[in-house]
């Protein structure tokens, strides 16, 4: 048996400049930030996508098993995808709110998120300078 023997091949340019795009891109997957609501009696939590806006929540419930289960609340008006940027979630320390504000750090835009129905909505997006 000789040693293995190793072929190269040249991709051609376009390859690499499409493969090196990708790169610096970055992941295609989502990075994302929780907060809670501060009322007391409540176990939501709500996620958002730092990147896109998108935001969701899911609370626990008791039955549905032994241990008990989730129930999701999908984006709805407001909530679905706002134009790339770098998103975050704050709780309001109001002891009554039941929502979170979600936070442009880059415009400094601030909207209120809350489950309304069987999904999560959000305010349109305000700023005061």
């Amino acid at each position: 048996m000789g040693s293995p023997r190793i072929q190269s091949r040249r991709l051609p340019a376009g390859v690499l400049v499409l493969a090196g795009g990708m790169l610096a891109a970055g992941p295609a997957a989502a990075e994302y930030v929780f907060a809670s609501p501060s009322v007391s009696n409540q176990n939501r939590v709500y996620w958002l996508d730092r990147y896109t806006g998108t935001v969701g929540a899911c609370q626990y419930q008791a039955g549905g098993g032994p241990a008990g289960s989730m129930a999701c609340f999908p984006p709805g008006e407001g909530a679905r995808a706002m134009p790339s940027g770098d998103y975050d979630l704050k709780g309001s320390n109001w002891e009554t709110e039941w929502g979170v504000f979600r936070l442009n750090r880059m415009t400094g835009e601030i909207s209120l998120c809350f489950v309304k129905e069987a999904e999560v909505v959000c305010t349109p997006q305000a700023i005061a300078r």
